[in-house]
């Protein structure tokens, strides 16, 4: 029977499919650039810079992607499986060069980890920034005020 709750559900699955297909479409135009300009960079890497330039310049909308790209998260570890077979593959190699792998993996985790937590820093005080010297006085008073738990 087709009742309220169906209908909802129905809809929710429509609007996260069509939020997949639209990141697989921004996945496949940076698959499309990678191989026309021949670029040495992975295509899933500039289809994360177009859609971070679609997203900031306001040619996508957050809430446009925002239930598919959750669905992809959450079901993150789905996508690891094959890594763990790949290596269940070639386990003569983990057992005979697994530290070295550990500690690449490890020291790029680390990499990782560093240059976000930079990106992140950088880009607030960016955003800090672009505030103070773009918003004007009187807009900015009437903004809430985040508490930074410094004592004035």
């Amino acid at each position: 029977m087709f009742n309220l709750f169906s209908y909802l559900r129905i809809t929710y699955l429509l609007r996260v499919c069509t939020q997949l297909a639209l990141l697989i479409l921004i996945w496949w135009m940076g698959s499309w650039l990678q191989q026309m300009l021949q670029l040495p960079i992975s295509a899933g890497v500039i289809g994360l810079f177009l859609l971070l330039i679609a997203l900031m310049t306001g040619i996508f909308k957050l809430q446009w992607i925002k239930q598919g790209s959750d669905l992809i998260l959450a079901e993150l570890v789905l996508f690891f499986i094959p890594c763990i077979i790949g290596l269940i593959k070639y386990k003569n190699l983990l057992f005979t060069q697994g530290i070295q792998l550990i500690i690449a993996v490890l020291v790029g985790t680390l990499c990782v980890m560093i240059v976000t937590a930079y990106t992140v820093y950088w880009g607030f005080h960016l955003e800090k920034y672009i505030k103070n010297k773009f918003v004007s006085p009187i807009e900015h008073k009437n903004t809430p005020q985040q508490h930074t738990g410094e004592a004035k």
